[in-house]
């Protein structure tokens, strides 16, 4: 009988310890944008921005929300199931988010300037390619609407040529520049800058100020904005 009753103890204590162990989910609640903005995790990537109760500026947001299918252009706010994990890698989100309900989705009115409005208004100066951060890089571009031209310096020589933009997608072409003669990190920078960017087809986003140029799904140019003169 004793052994018994000293098997359901421990039964006991191990049922406790195991609900213990489990983590319960809190519900949050949030409010998504209706744009994404450029982030880095592992690689660069696009992440939602998020508000949660006490946030008063958007944040990023770096994970998914299981049963949420985000569309641009709305506005939602959600009711989110949030349950901490346990034994977290260290480039993984410490949370698991699943969607509990969708309080409301709002259409939001379009901005009558436009992103490329934007790009066209400023100078935009390389901060990133091929992932590497550049950092105090000479290279800069701008953009001549009127004449579908786009120039800048690529180094320690000028660079010029055409464009051509539809939609989200932009077109370099004709692509030439002065030949002076730089010291061999700058050689390098120039080079790979003008391979990378000569007559080829980008998808281009802005976001947080940043001009964001792709080749298929990889952020491969990454520009930040900085006055015109």
């Amino acid at each position: 009988m004793i052994k018994s009753i000293a098997a359901k103890l421990v039964f006991t204590l191990v049922l406790i310890i195991g609900i213990n162990m489990v983590s319960k989910a809190d519900v949050i609640r949030l409010v998504v944008k209706e744009d994404l903005a450029s982030c880095t995790g592992v690689a660069p990537m696009t992440c939602m921005q998020v508000k949660y109760k006490t946030s008063k500026n958007w944040e990023l947001f770096y994970s998914q929300i299981s049963g949420f299918k985000y569309q641009p252009g709305y506005r939602y706010v959600l009711l989110v199931n949030r349950t901490k994990r346990t034994n977290v890698p260290a480039d993984a989100s410490a949370y698991e988010y699943k969607l509990k309900k969708v309080v409301k989705k709002v259409k939001m009115k379009q901005n009558t300037t436009t992103a490329w409005d934007f790009v066209l208004k400023h100078k935009w100066k390389l901060i990133q390619m091929n992932g590497v951060t550049q950092t105090a890089s000479p290279v800069y571009m701008t953009f001549d609407a009127a004449n579908k031209r786009v120039g800048g310096k690529s180094g320690c020589n000028s660079f010029f040529g055409g464009f051509k933009k539809s939609d989200d997608q932009l077109t370099f072409n004709q692509m030439a520049g002065t030949m002076m003669a730089c010291s061999p990190e700058l050689n390098k920078l120039e080079h790979e800058f003008l391979t990378l960017i000569g007559d080829k087809t980008f998808r281009y986003d802005v976001a947080d100020q940043t001009l964001n140029l792709y080749l298929g799904n990889k952020l491969v140019l990454m520009f930040g904005m900085a006055p015109l003169k």
